[in-house]
């Protein structure tokens, strides 16, 4: 009889629980009863399998995400150990996204607290089934029956059922279904033992028969099952797993190796393999750096398998893979749930692979954290800082280079001592961090209005927009709103009011909503949130098939800019609920702590012997607070709560503090001007129509106008133009209008887009140096050789930033960085004779098509499409002109992407510092001929 073989089963089990609940005692215990290892470590010994880092075992706590796999028969489990202090909650939240299931762990002695709660219904919303561990049973004094309650309670689940009395193997023959023999038995053999056992054994032990009673009692279907044949399907204790209607509970001492046995005999008995796809599907949940300062990534397969040097990622190769475990250990490949690491280049991040489709928005910070070097430039130590970024990007690293300053939203203190260790091990280099530096909110001052249009062929749109300030107590009763009536209160207290609104095509109004509360439009004086405000459109102007939506949406940014810009700011404070727990004996201590802060304690909830403190706090107090509640050795958390108008002495004293500019003087700066607003511009000086096409076929408005922050708008002659249309004579233009204001205000128009880079064409191939290079391309031609011309793929953005006055403008200006060196390869393609290809990412851009201009007979510029990379595009494009016979030229410094993607291409490579240096080459060698 030919042996059957058993497919290996992949099961990620993850330990979720809070500090000090015994979760590496745990994973100690679970490997040593697998039989995994042959000697547990111990957390206080520091020789555990899972916490390795230094500062780990220094602190006691887990700090990184790890992994280690143990077998049981047909089953690989994946022990995954996650962060339980609060403060490296992120850590522990990437690691949901590969959990099959959890193993949440409870003390005891201290039952359910406010962070168990918060796991239960984290594992909720990810839809994790639980396994539930009261640990540290050797300590506990109380009544286990009245523990077991409590738990029921406070879950608020019926289904959480203690399994601790009974291994799997004591009840199996009561619960063992036909399909469940491990594919050895065959289904008669098995049927036969079941009747057998039935009927040796027709009413199980008196604790026995009232387990499997509860069991039963989950679903109509389980107990009429019972009662008929006197057993629960094991497949219908998996599915109410699944489904989590049932919580298998056990109570354990895992340093003592109690009840162990137990818990996993249950684990491999539930526990099934989740269903994959066939195609290649992955997540990278984890960045780190391996000692050799090599990126690690670490990931788990959700489909198809992964082989060595197969491409798991647009033009990256896994050229190594590994299985953490007690050892590391070298594979050729990985199956769909395994989790597993390989190295990473330079440009891998984190999220779902080949293609990211759920990348989530970076949140907001409010505590920028001023990061230094003491006697050094922080900046020069930039790569490790983005590589910190990658791994970390709950940290929030941000760096400056027009400010030349790094910053980071720390929470905590653990979090500074954990980035100023990786930085001494790392670099031998102790970090400074400043006091952190709050982000105040911004609300209009008063009433302001702005115009807007696009006036070009075939686009033509105008408007007029009243910018209002509104209270704050409406602003945050509306985020309040609830679930239910989210579209009802959205219709009522939207922030856009439309006249003619029925004029508009459909969806118009709902997308730009959408899309406004998506932007998070920073305040003109310090960048911080735009808050407190409502829109008004009136005067609308447009033509049906003459304007588009983007049109629309350009109007309303140009008109919003310029009210935002006159209206004047009113400075808001920050406030933040904070949630505290404290022992009896600090609580007295923290009380005062918080009245000196000027903090509004609002709740005082006893549990057992600790308290929890719920309230509110000015964030200028928060961090004072933070530190000293953690230094008192007690819990603290907080979360944003709503923004208030602070009282001018204090707003104007912030502002002297970040300009440096006494108050009395405020009024005659530039930021003076933008806090009490400019003169106001109302809608009667605005005008109302009078709007004629524009012919020239540049945008008007801020298309060529761009207003932010730091702009002052004065409009002046408004009563003699309001008397000129009293009279019927005939108005300006709305371009006119608008290029008089700017050029009052900032000078001489300099016009964009394709007029200026025609120009600056011009201005390097006039007449007489395109002679010149007639010439000069005779001279170096190959003469009576008919090759194919050569190609240059260069990539654009990391071009543009190969020298600093280009990237200097860049930053400033995207555009006019990009015009910039539009001509410098466009008279270097026609000097060298080759067709020369600038790709430009836009692969994050919304429904993004992609699109390509021919600048020249040599020279195209391409945007990539919607989730399409310019290292993609270069690797293909490459690839597919090396095919047909063409010399290709790649300019990147990508490195690892060099590598890997046209390696065995027959490209030659240069970095962006080389080919820039190869342009300046040529501009000397023309200017010398000239």
């Amino acid at each position: 009889m030919a042996e059957i073989e058993v497919r290996m089963e992949n099961i990620v089990l993850g330990l979720l629980a809070h500090v000090d609940r015994g979760k590496t005692s745990l994973s100690e215990a679970l490997l040593y009863e697998s039989g995994r290892i042959s000697e547990k470590g111990r957390v206080d010994h520091g020789d555990s399998v899972l916490d390795k880092d230094s500062l780990e075992r220094k602190k006691g706590i887990t700090i990184y995400a790890k992994s280690v796999y143990f077998t049981k028969e047909n089953k690989r489990f994946f022990l995954l150990d996650t962060p339980g202090h609060q403060e490296f909650s992120s850590e522990m939240e990437r690691c949901l996204a590969v959990i099959d299931y959890g193993i949440l762990l409870i003390e005891g002695n201290d039952g359910i607290q406010k962070r168990e709660l918060h796991l239960f219904e984290r594992a909720r919303e990810k839809g994790i089934p639980l396994f539930l561990v009261v640990n540290k049973m050797d300590l506990f004094q109380g009544d286990r029956e009245a523990l077991l309650r409590e738990i029921q309670e406070a879950f608020s689940c019926e289904g959480i059922i203690d399994f601790s009395p009974y291994a799997f193997s004591d009840l199996a023959a009561f619960l063992q279904e036909e399909d469940f023999s491990q594919g050895v038995d065959s289904k008669e053999n098995v049927a036969l033992e079941k009747k057998e056992a039935i009927g040796q054994k027709a009413v199980p032990s008196e604790g026995c028969q009232d387990f499997l009673e509860n069991l039963a009692l989950l679903s109509e279907e389980g107990t009429a099952e019972y009662l008929e044949n006197g057993r629960v399907p094991l497949g219908f204790l998996r599915e109410n797993l699944q489904k989590r209607k049932l919580f298998p509970l056990f109570f354990t001492s895992a340093l003592k190796q109690e009840g162990i046995t137990q818990l996993l005999s249950w684990i491999f008995a539930l526990c099934q393999m989740p269903t994959y796809s066939e195609e290649l599907r992955g997540i990278l949940y984890k960045i780190s750096k391996s000692p050799e300062g090599r990126r690690i990534g670490r990931a788990k397969l959700l489909g198809g398998s992964l082989s060595l040097r197969q491409e798991w990622r647009p033009s990256e190769k896994a050229l190594e893979l590994h299985l953490e475990g007690v050892e590391e250990e070298a594979v050729e490949s990985v199956e769909p749930g395994m989790l597993f690491t390989m190295p990473i280049s330079e440009n891998a991040g984190l999220g779902y692979f080949p293609e990211d489709d759920h990348r989530e928005k970076e949140k907001e910070g409010y505590f920028p954290t001023l990061l230094s070097i003491e006697g050094e430039e922080i900046l020069q130590y930039r790569k490790d800082l983005e590589e910190l970024q990658k791994e970390f990007p709950e940290w929030g690293i941000s760096i400056s280079l027009a400010e030349k300053e790094v910053t980071a939203q720390l929470s905590g203190n653990l979090q500074k001592e954990l980035l100023t260790d990786l930085f001494a091990k790392r670099l031998g280099k102790k970090l400074h961090f400043s006091k952190p530096k709050l982000r105040y909110g911004e609300s209009p001052r008063r009433e302001a209005y702005g115009r807007g249009a696009v006036l070009e062929p075939g686009h033509r749109i105008s408007l007029l927009l009243r910018l209002i300030p509104m209270e704050g107590e409406i602003h945050r009763e509306q985020q309040k709103a609830g679930e239910e009536e989210k579209q009802e209160n959205s219709k009522k207290r939207s922030i856009f009011s439309i006249e003619k609104m029925g004029e508009l095509p459909e969806g118009w109004v709902s997308r730009l909503e959408t899309e406004w509360a998506e932007e998070h439009f920073p305040g003109p004086l310090l960048s911080g949130p735009y808050e407190n405000y409502a829109l008004e459109i009136s005067n609308l102007s447009f033509s049906r098939g003459s304007a588009y939506y983007v049109d629309f949406q350009e109007a309303v940014y140009q008109a919003f800019r310029m009210a935002q810009a006159t209206a004047g700011v009113r400075l808001l404070m920050p406030y933040f609920s904070y949630e505290i727990s404290a022992s009896q004996e600090k609580l007295g201590k923290i009380l005062q702590e918080i009245e000196r802060q000027k903090g509004k304690q609002e709740e005082l909830l006893s549990e057992g012997e600790s308290y929890q403190l719920l309230g509110k706090i000015p964030g200028t107090s928060l961090s004072e607070l933070q530190s000293f509640v953690q230094g008192e050795g007690e819990s603290f958390s907080f979360s944003f709560s709503s923004y208030q108008e602070m009282e001018e002495e204090q707003a104007l004293a912030v502002l002297e503090e970040r300009f440096g500019i006494p108050s009395e003087e405020l009024p005659l700066t530039t930021a003076g001007k933008l806090y009490y607003g400019e003169e106001f511009v109302s809608e009667a000086a605005l005008g109302q129509d009078g709007w004629e096409e524009n012919t020239s076929g540049g945008k008007s408005g801020a298309s060529s106008l761009k207003l932010n922050g730091s702009a002052s708008l004065q409009l002046k002659n408004k009563g003699e133009q309001s008397e000129k249309k009293k009279k019927g004579e005939e108005g300006i233009s709305l371009e006119e209008e608008l290029n008089a204001i700017f050029e009052r205000t900032f000078g001489p128009l300099k016009n964009r887009g394709q007029e200026a880079i025609r120009t600056e064409q011009k201005l390097f191939l006039s007449k007489e140096k395109e002679a010149r290079l007639e010439e000069a391309r005779a001279q170096y031609a190959k003469k009576g050789k008919k090759n194919k011309r050569k190609k240059f793929l260069v990539d654009g953005y990391n071009f543009l930033f190969a020298k600093e006055e280009w990237k200097a403008l860049a930053q400033t200006d995207l555009m006019a960085g990009r015009e910039q060196i539009l001509p410098l390869l466009s008279e270097y393609a026609a000097y060298h004779d080759v067709d020369l290809y600038l790709i430009f990412d836009a692969y994050r851009v919304k429904s993004n098509p992609g699109k390509t201009l021919q600048l020249d007979p040599r020279m195209q510029v391409i945007f990539t499409k919607e989730g399409e990379s310019a290292d993609f595009a270069l690797s293909k494009m490459a690839n597919d002109f090396s095919q047909s016979g063409y010399p290709v030229v790649v300019v990147s410094s990508d490195q690892a992407v060099q590598i890997q993607g046209f390696s065995g291409k027959g490209a030659i490579v240069y970095s962006s510092k080389e080919f820039a240096f190869q342009v300046e080459e040529m501009k000397k060698r023309i200017s010398d001929s000239l």
